[in-house]
């Protein structure tokens, strides 16, 4: 039996990780290597509430379950373990495993990092096995709160990035420029995500090859980053056999005529998408600041253009950071027109406004501003609080749940509560 394309590429690599550990494994007993190795841990318990019950919060759309009124934890908090080996000077191993809601296969997709690094020269590393998507500043520390003085990172940027790590290789090299340090690297290799739909709420592959590279800059107290990936679905989205089954049947396009036209539209397979991203960030230790912007360029309707950005500025007073933060997100959609039954049938209706659903009730149109305190309690434990007021424009709550027959509001508040450590 023929394995499809997505998992033989995933199992191939799989296995090549794998066995890479397994000839670490082999060396490590040869007498030239002395292993020293580390467990280290973060997390975060938070508690998160909104003004609404008419569409649900999410802290990015790979999470399952969203905030309404009912106060809940699962945006947020998350526990943390790494493993650190290091072998020689020239060769270490870690892996990264994150217990937080998700989507998909609970320990599958919570094994953030399990890659093998070779210091193959003083400033040129190589790095295979499973990594962090780097295409933005927050990349190495996503998920550890602790790193930053916000509640999450920002909503309307980092809420459209489901894709958190991929399994491959990355090649970096390191300058010394003008007092600074400019680090160059490029990366390939195959992303493996499960994700819910939205509209529809169900859970689909979303499995791509992805190759990009960036320039990182450090001078000083700054930090600049210029990002970009390629991203090619190779999995359908969901029920799609089914829905191209339904949309070709000849009484379907009787009724709905010329349906059948859009069926390309309703997949994401094969489409192709190009993710750019410029950011900077300053910290003196006094004040601080972080600004991103990215434009994602997509061939597909179900996940149309989109920009965003934000903007942070902090002021630290002793163990005590103030902040604020603005973000706007916005999709460039155009309307396709999705033919209106002919017969007074609810059953056509129906299929009418789902296909009207994915291809033109999916952009984001969001802004927000919030502000917030952390308090840094102790060298490991820091207190955070973070009010957040979004805008929402007309079809633009796709980071959000949406639910049926409730009508998306303009304006929400969300509060958050909760601490934040490293062990």
């Amino acid at each position: 039996m023929r394995l499809p394309l997505a998992s033989l590429i995933r199992n191939t690599l799989l296995v090549s990780v794998i066995s890479c550990f397994f000839a670490l494994f082999n060396i490590t007993h040869a007498s030239e290597f002395s292993p020293q190795w580390s467990i280290k841990g973060f997390g975060s318990l938070s508690v998160v509430g909104t003004d609404t019950n008419a569409i649900g919060f999410y802290r990015d759309r790979s999470q399952a379950q969203s905030i309404t009124k009912s106060w809940g934890v699962t945006p947020d908090s998350r526990l943390g373990l790494q493993f650190d080996a290091s072998f020689n000077e020239a060769l270490q191993m870690s892996i990264q495993w994150v217990a937080r809601d998700h989507a998909g296969h609970f320990f599958e997709q919570n094994l953030e990092l399990a890659f093998l690094r070779w210091h193959a020269a003083n400033d040129l590393d190589i790095r295979v096995g499973r990594m962090g998507t780097d295409v933005y500043l927050s990349s190495d520390y996503r998920n550890v709160s602790y790193a930053y003085p916000w509640m999450r990172p920002p909503h309307e940027f980092y809420g459209s990035i489901p894709i958190y790590h991929y399994d491959g290789f990355a090649i970096s090299k390191r300058y010394a420029i003008n007092h600074g340090y400019l680090t160059t690297k490029m990366f390939a290799g195959y992303s493996t995500n499960q994700l819910i739909s939205n509209p529809g709420n169900e859970l689909f592959d979303f499995n791509a090859p992805v190759v990009g590279g960036n320039l990182t800059y450090e001078y000083n107290h700054w930090r600049t980053k210029l990002s970009y990936v390629f991203v090619h679905p190779i999995t359908d989205t969901p029920n799609f056999d089914a829905t191209a089954t339904t949309l070709n049947n000849t009484v379907v396009n009787f009724a709905l005529p010329g349906i059948n036209e859009l069926t390309p539209y309703l997949t994401t397979k094969h489409s192709n998408m190009h993710f750019i991203s410029v950011g900077g960030a300053y910290d003196d230790g006094t004040w601080l600041m972080q600004v991103e912007g990215a434009y994602l360029h997509s061939d597909s309707p179900l996940f149309p253009s989109q920009t965003s950005a934000y903007l942070s500025i902090g002021r630290r007073f002793a163990n005590v950071t103030l902040y604020t933060l603005f973000g706007i997100a916005h999709t460039f959609t155009e309307h396709i027109n999705v033919p209106d039954s002919i017969l007074p049938n609810p059953e056509f209706q129906q299929i009418h406004d789902s296909v009207d659903g994915f291809l033109n009730q999916n952009g984001v149109d969001e802004q927000s501003i919030s502000l917030g305190i952390r308090w840094d309690v102790y060298s490991n434990i820091a207190l955070k609080a973070q009010w957040s007021h979004f805008w929402i424009g007309n079809n633009g709550a796709q980071l959000w749940q949406k639910f049926d027959l409730e009508p998306t509001p303009d304006k929400v508040n969300v509060w958050s509560f909760g601490f934040d450590f490293i062990f």
